[in-house]
């Protein structure tokens, strides 16, 4: 197994969280990781990101060249980023703040013909759960589902480290319901 990830969003949306806990859970299963986190001065509002390698065997650098997944969690990120990589698998885009494209979904297609493009109401289903800032939970949820990367209970096990008693309910439930919405 081996993946390449690129995560990419504006701060205060969970990027980099989304991205460590993806890492701590590959950890915790036993796989090589790194993880190499971008982000802008402004932080909140700014651009994030960051890379992250899940491998069975040893990996030589953090830096994705070639990601197999990417998730896009809004517009500015979509637009900067889909010209730079085009992933091999999966695109994950949160689709509650990316609208449709036809000018770089004809890009992406003619650039990458086995694309699969996952398009996720994260920050709409976050909202409804009681809070946006679990977004990026909803799509770690959907990630962890569709792909098998790892394992939704080693996921639920990090979050119960990661999170405080107080925020870890609503956490859990986002993970839920992201994994949910692919459990057909």
């Amino acid at each position: 197994m081996y993946e390449e990830l690129f995560i990419a969003g504006s701060g205060g949306q969970g990027v980099l969280t989304l991205g460590k806990i993806l890492v701590y859970s590959a950890m915790e299963e036993g796989k090589f990781v790194t993880y190499y986190p971008s982000y802008g001065a402004e932080v909140r509002g700014g651009t994030a990101n960051c890379m992250v390698k899940i491998s069975d065997e040893f990996i030589y650098s953090p830096v994705v060249e070639t990601p197999t997944l990417m998730i896009i969690m809004n517009m500015p990120s979509y637009i900067k980023f889909l010209k730079k990589f085009v992933p091999k698998k999966f695109l994950f885009l949160n689709s509650s703040l990316i609208e449709k494209s036809d000018d770089i979904k004809n890009f992406l297609k003619k650039n990458s013909k086995d694309l699969e493009i996952v398009r996720v109401d994260a920050t709409e289903v976050a909202n409804k759960i009681g809070s946006t800032i679990v977004s990026n939970i909803v799509m770690l949820g959907v990630l962890a589902k569709k792909t098998n990367i790892v394992k939704i209970d080693t996921i639920e096990n990090v979050l119960s480290k990661f999170f405080g008693k107080n925020v870890l309910d609503i956490n859990l439930k986002a993970l839920d319901y992201g994994v949910k919405m692919y459990e057909i």
